[in-house]
């Protein structure tokens, strides 16, 4: 049996004899490397940005929990659930809430929050622009910024006044009997950007549920998806920024996806070339081969010696490839980066300066191996070709 160092050095001067047509061949799968490596590059590039612009803009680490319905059959939030996620390591705060829909005598519909003040400020860790934090069991309330604007400019309601909410509920013949309840406006939020500035805060002394919902603040953003998917086992449904998240990630899996099987076709053509090489390379061996046969090499040998060759040509290729792919992708990156954040939107305009594309080391070893596993796939019938030849038909046939 002939060494594997022998066939190596035999390979490497075989595939460098005709050194145009070895970098002809190379150079057919390095252009579909450097194309994945750059589309891939791109990809990667712009969901870190999309994922990085979610991060400023958004709260991820505050989630909230609802019941959910599974199978046709409604999860409710139990105590015994909301035990669970506040003894969750991961979870810096946890407060059960209910909403309340209220209207004003002039047909101004709230939303009110109802929830342990203090568990609500460990979550939300609210500030005031005016005023304080409501009492537990009291008529106190706070209101979200926007909507202390609205209720100021519309219904006249300040710091320190009493106003009257109506609740709307049914007697028993199912007419409308719509309850009063008296509040005092005790405290106004700074403004947030989020769903807290439109809601009114209330804290009823309840301890017993039903509950609707449970806000949970996140130790870290990194422990988001793992507190998500042990929630998610507790029956129940999160939502929140990392949603956003998730489903740039998705979408960005299809673009890349689309993108790499558009490639993909330079591959095939790149796979095709090597193929074609090698048969014509077996083709001008015969009578070589055949002697070697003859004098001792076995099927064997031969069938290495050729994936040998293709394992240098898919080597060379990658290493080219990516070489090609980092300049594409530098490419991309300065000459085509106002385009891409111009068409993605004006909240891409902060990352104007940033590097669209992410050439990663994962990513090049994907296209080295992408180079190497297309080349060996190529050569297998070549190299089957050459394997099956008979020695007496080889050395006749020239």
């Amino acid at each position: 049996m002939v060494r594997l160092s022998d066939v190596a050095t035999v390979s490497f001067r075989q595939v460098t004899r005709k050194r145009l047509r070895f970098l002809l061949t190379m150079l057919g799968i390095a252009i579909g490397v450097a194309a994945v490596v750059g589309v891939v590059s791109l990809g990667e590039g712009v969901r870190t940005l999309s994922v990085e612009m979610i991060k400023d803009q958004s709260d991820l680490t505050l989630l909230e929990v609802n019941a959910d319905i599974r199978d046709g059959v409604m999860i409710p939030i139990t105590g015994q659930k909301i035990g669970e996620i506040e003894r969750d390591p991961a979870i810096a705060g946890a407060v059960p809430s209910q909403r309340i829909t209220y209207a004003t005598e002039r047909q101004t519909f709230i939303s009110a929050l109802d929830a342990a003040y203090s568990g609500f400020e460990s979550v939300f860790t609210p500030t005031y622009l005016d005023g304080r934090g409501v009492q537990t069991g009291t008529e106190e309330v706070v209101f979200g910024y926007d909507l202390a604007e609205t209720l100021r400019r519309y219904e006249g309601i300040r710091i320190g006044d009493r106003f009257t909410l109506l609740l709307r509920d049914y007697d028993e013949e199912g007419r409308p009997a719509d309850i009063r309840q008296e509040f005092i406006l005790v405290g106004v939020l700074r403004e947030r950007g989020d769903e807290l500035d439109l809601l009114m805060i209330t804290d009823s002394g309840r301890t017993e549920g039903p509950f609707d919902s449970v806000f949970v603040r996140v130790e870290s953003p990194d422990m988001v998806f793992p507190v998500v998917e042990r929630v998610n086992g507790l029956g129940l449904a999160s939502h929140g920024a990392f949603e956003q998240i998730r489903a740039v990630n998705q979408l960005f899996d299809i673009i890349v996806m689309v993108l790499s099987g558009f490639t993909g076709i330079s591959l095939v053509i790149g796979a095709l070339m090597i193929m074609n090489t090698m048969i014509i390379s077996v083709f001008e061996r015969t009578r070589e081969i055949g002697i070697s046969m003859a004098i001792g090499a076995s099927s064997g040998d031969i069938l290495r010696l050729i994936l040998s060759e293709c394992l240098f040509i898919g080597i060379a290729g990658g290493i080219l490839g990516n070489l090609l792919g980092v300049a594409f992708a530098g490419v991309i990156n300065s000459v085509g980066r106002n385009f891409v954040i111009a068409e993605l939107g004006a909240g891409f305009s902060g990352f104007a300066g940033a590097d669209i594309v992410m050439v990663t080391p994962e990513i090049l070893l994907i296209g080295m191996v992408i180079a190497i596993v297309l080349s060996l796939l190529s050569g297998i019938y070549p190299a089957l070709k050459a394997a099956r030849l008979h020695p007496a038909d080889a050395i006749r046939s020239l």
